[in-house]
């Protein structure tokens, strides 16, 4: 068969959901000798996406991935004509966006649906047209993936379509478990210009993600209980952020905060187990990678208390109330206690993260494609 994949959305920076597409694309193609893969994808975001294998083609489309209505327009205009052209059995889209003008077997993952449970994730126009791509998705879709049992609950909700809707679960690489020396972690703190004390942010920096409630429960903690530590916080997407950023200032802790640049996937586990804690208080995820990435690295969590979190954690993170900063600030508080409580969850959260791989998931949806 001929497989298109659509990964036009993709840029240099990866998010949840690049990475995502990255993970089960490269298990795809490990996995299935048999069907050629056609990746549609732009000259930026083919840094993500280095396969050599004589079933896989390129085909690069000219645009910046870092526009949004450039990428829109490729995508519902270019991309059909395209892929009338190359005639796929399958098209497979990791991350929803689907052209409206193009019959095919569709085959999409849909993450979540944030778009409307959270109104200020994106700009209005581009919240109206995730909205009409994922509704489009589900109706057209001979199945929709997605990433939670909380997702699929929520689409199920919201589209109906139940027996067309399946997990696949997001998942970590072998190399978050991985141990590394001391050196290891000194070169790597040298690199970044770390202190030996501080608390990590991975994830984008965007209204959705519940920062403000982050950076004041930090301000309480170094302010009330240690003023050693520090705040590292690191992201590939970053919308509305001079509004978040300046609360940084405003509660005086601009010299605590330390800004890091987008960090690469080979560097990023060291990233996590250099650090504390990590500290995730997103209030909606359709699952929640950084989570899992903190959990796999053995370093204390302290993670919201959403469904989607909760569905994979199980016991293994610290879960709070978002919006308590109080809350936020004993766990903190607990955490830096070094007590044998902190270590037994710690050990329980590698355990329980050791059942979430990417050739799980990619092993479902080549099952799916191969179905007559």
């Amino acid at each position: 068969m001929k497989i298109a994949v659509n990964l036009l959305p993709f840029r240099e920076k990866l998010a949840g959901a690049g990475r995502y597409a990255q993970k089960i694309v490269s298990e795809l193609i490990e996995l299935d000798n048999a069907n050629h893969y056609f990746l549609f994808i732009s000259k930026k975001g083919k840094i993500n996406f280095t396969f050599d294998k004589s079933n896989v083609s390129f085909i690069t489309a000219e645009f910046n991935p870092d526009s949004v209505l450039s990428r829109i327009f490729y995508e519902q205009f270019v991309f059909p004509l395209k892929l009338r052209k190359l005639n796929p059995d399958i098209i497979f889209t990791p991350s929803v966006a689907i052209p409206a003008f193009y019959s095919g077997r569709f085959f999409t993952t849909v993450h979540d649906i944030a778009y409307k449970r959270l109104k200020n994730k994106y700009p209005f126009l581009r919240r109206i047209y995730v909205a009409y791509v994922t509704s489009l998705a589900v109706k057209k879709s001979e199945m929709v993936f997605t990433v939670s049992n909380f997702s699929r609950k929520e689409l199920i909700e919201e589209f109906g379509a139940e027996k067309k809707i399946i997990v696949t679960y997001n998942a970590v690489d072998e190399n978050f478990f991985n141990q590394f020396s001391d050196l290891d972690k000194e070169n790597f703190r040298r690199k970044y210009n770390l202190p030996e004390k501080y608390f990590l942010y991975v994830g984008a920096i965007e209204p959705g993600k519940n920062l403000d409630k982050l950076f004041l429960a930090f301000s309480e903690f170094i302010k009330k209980i240690d003023s050693d530590y520090f705040l590292a916080i690191t992201s590939g997407i970053r919308w509305k952020e001079n509004e978040l950023l300046n609360l940084i200032t405003q509660v005086g802790i601009e010299k605590k905060v330390i800004h890091l640049p987008y960090i690469s996937e080979e560097e990023l586990p060291l990233l996590y187990k250099c650090s504390t804690l990590l500290a995730y208080l997103s209030s909606y995820e359709g699952f929640g990678l950084p989570v899992l990435e903190g959990m796999s690295s053995g370093i204390p969590v302290v993670a919201s208390n959403s469904e989607a979190i909760k569905e994979f954690s199980d016991d293994g993170i610290f879960s709070v109330n978002p919006d308590n900063i109080g809350e936020i600030v004993e766990a903190f508080r607990f955490i830096i206690a070094n007590n044998q409580a902190v270590i037994e969850k710690v050990e329980r959260a590698k355990k329980i993260s050791q059942k979430f791989r990417w050739r799980n998931s990619a092993k479902i949806i080549l099952e799916q494609f191969n179905k007559t």
